[in-house]
Order: structure tokens, then sequence, then C-alpha cells
């Protein structure tokens, strides 16, 4: 029997030159020799245990059982599951900041309404709380399949029944990314979004689940969405970032501040704090490949000090049904991100290029790398954000 090592994997080096190996999303971590590390990286492809032997001897195929023990090593197409992402999802406080959101609400029943038309069948990608899969069964769906991978599928169960879309509403249990429905879908819909859009992960899964499940000619809610930047002209969002990080009656927390400068802040931005309005430096469909990549210029920049830039996004549902999530829109959940640097001075124009990818290591973060100039200088900074 094949197996491969899960894709979630970070290797760290401890004080003792050990190595500790963590999968955050399935919630795993093991103290491993360095020929482990050797073995996991011969097993990124599918390998049997014989395979192990041929390469590293009779102990590769004792470490590989081992590492199989201990779900490090796994069935190819277990891979990509990630049990406890999803359960990090069955909080009742998450569904509360979510249903509580009345412009994401909103924006996705008007989408909904929008696109789903009577005798339609529909996938809700993560349902969660089943808000969305119950939009559309009130759209006139003929099926909607409810599909997630925590508990919380048994309360959708329950909303369903007391809606009175048991019989329409079906809820399967399953990774969306391996998910295979008993037929094509007309409509996919998905809210999967974290900061900058691409944190919480499911990108790539909503991908595979539209792939594998969306019929030809089918629609995606949302069918794509735009990432925006602003400069920071008010100092007091950087001291919020960093002001922390310094010395507290003796005890110096300096150390910490290299780390807080490269980790965005969710929170919320003013209009009046911002240098220049901002503005889209990508615009793609959803879902899309990763990382997103754009360049921006921003004209009007009045000559001053910079303290970071302020990053969102915005949903394109549908048609004329759009969700932002900037600083001039209606506050949702998601706020903004804050990404502090060192302060720099402009003059002319700012040119920025941005890059939003998935992070290393995290499934559920995300890293925004920035490069901007003006006629005073450049410069860089990279930024991880969940």
């Amino acid at each position: 029997m094949e197996h491969t090592r899960v894709r979630d994997l970070g290797i760290h080096i401890l004080p003792d030159g050990g190595f500790l190996v963590r999968a955050p999303m399935r919630g795993l971590a093991a103290r491993v020799p360095l020929h482990a590390v050797e073995l996991l990286a011969f097993c990124t492809e599918p390998r049997t245990r014989a395979d192990a032997e041929a390469r590293f001897g009779p102990a590769g195929a004792r470490l590989y059982g081992a590492l199989a023990e201990v779900g490090l090593l796994v069935k190819p197409d277990e891979a990509h599951h990630t049990p406890v992402m999803f359960e990090n999802f069955a909080s009742l406080d998450v569904h509360r900041r979510m249903l509580g959101d009345t412009p994401r609400m909103r924006a996705f029943a008007d989408a909904v309404r929008a696109v789903v038309r009577p005798g339609m069948a529909v996938l809700d990608a993560g349902t969660g709380s089943g808000i969305l899969a119950g939009l559309a069964a009130q759209a006139g769906a003929r099926v909607v399949y409810a599909v997630d991978n925590s508990d919380m599928i048994d309360v959708a169960t329950e909303v369903f029944r007391a809606s009175g879309f048991g019989d329409r509403v079906r809820p399967v249990r399953a990774d969306i990314a391996q998910v295979a429905l008993p037929e094509p879908v007309d409509v996919v819909v998905s809210e999967t979004f974290g900061a900058m859009a691409l944190a919480e992960g499911g990108l790539d899964d909503v991908r595979a689940c539209v792939a594998r499940n969306l019929a030809p000619g089918g629609r995606v809610i949302p069918e794509g969405l735009s990432l925006h930047l602003a400069p920071v002209r008010d100092r007091a969002l950087h001291d919020e970032a960093l002001g922390p990080f310094t010395t507290f009656e003796g005890v110096d927390l300096g150390v910490l501040r290299y780390s807080a400068l490269h980790r965005g802040v969710t929170t919320v931005v003013a209009p009046a704090q911002l240098a220049h309005a901002g503005a889209a430096f990508a615009r793609v469909p959803f879902p899309s490949e990763t990382p997103v990549r754009g360049e921006l210029r921003l004209d009007g920049v009045a000559p001053g000090p910079l303290y970071g830039f302020v990053g969102w996004f915005t949903l394109h549902l549908a048609p004329g049904v759009d969700l932002g999530t900037g600083p001039a829109d209606p506050l949702t959940h998601w706020k903004q991100q804050l990404l502090p640097v060192e302060p720099f001075y402009v003059d002319g124009p700012l040119q920025l290029t941005a890059e939003v990818g998935p992070a290393a290591g995290d499934r559920r973060g995300a890293e925004v790398l920035l490069r901007w100039s003006s006629l005073l200088g450049e410069g860089q900074s990279f930024h991880r954000v969940r």
C-alpha cells in the first residue's frame, strides 16, 4: 500500500538540534530524527514500504511504518485532508461573528437570489451553519448539497429541518476538496474567506471542488475577487501594531518587535487615517490560482511619512452584487488588515507591487509580499496574515 506525507507539514529545528514535525491542520506533532525528515521528503510522491526499504534499508522500512502509525504518512487520497482546520469552524463564536455580519449576509442573499433558479442543483461548499444552502433552497433549487467536514453539519441538518428544507437540502459530511457528488451541479456557492481573502486556506479546496462537481457552463458564487492596498499616514495605527513591544517596568519586550512588524493586524481603519484612498492591485476569477500578484500606481499621495499599508478585498458575488471590506465600506467581521512597516518618506507617485499567497507551514494563513518606490527611494516587506 502506498503512503505519502501530509501536505501541511512544517519542520522546526529544536534548541538541542532535534527536529519537530508538525501538521497543524491535523493537530499532529512528533519529534523525529534527521532520517525521518529525509523519508518524509522522499514520500512527497506516493511510496510503498518496499520503496522506503530499497532507499533507506530495513531501518527506513521500520520508520515508514512508525510515521504511518502516527499519521504523518497517509494514503494519497487523504493527504490534503484538514480535520482540525474544519473543526475550528465548529465554534459557535465563529458563526456568531459571521451571521451577525449584516453586509455579508445581505450581499450573499442578494447574490443567491440573482443566480439560483428553480430546478437547479446547488453545492454549498463549506456550509457551516447552513445559511447559504438554506437561501439556495428558498430560491427554488431542486436539490442543495450542503458539504462540510466539521460537527456543524449536524447543526446545519437541524437548521434545514426547522426551516422546512429537509426534503431538498442534503447534508454531506466530507472534505470539500475530495467530495464527488452524485450529479454535476449548476451553481457552487462558498464563503471560505479570511484576511486578505486568501487566509483560511480554502481557495485550493474550492478550486478542486468546482473542477470535480460543477457542470459545464455552471456558475460560482462569488464569481471573482479584488485585492486592495492603501498607504497609512496616521502614526496611531503603527503604534497600535508595535507600541506594546517596547519596555514595561524594566522588562525589555523589544525582541518581539521584529515578529510584530511582519504580522498583519486585524483592525478597523478609518479613511482619514490613510494617505490615499487606495485601489485594487489585482482582480481574479474565483476560484483562482495562487499566489495572486499585481501592481498599483497611486498618484496624489502628499509628501510625508508613511507607516505601513492597509489591505482588504472585494468579493464580486454576482453581476451588480459586490461585497467590499475596505475602510470606506460598511464594516464587516473581516475588518481590515494593517501591514506595519518601518516609517519611510514618500514624494511623488507611489508605485506598489504585491503578492498574496499561502503561508508556508500554516494552512489557515497567508503571506503578503510588498515592494514600493517613490522619488525618495524604495523598500519592501513581508507579512503573515491570519
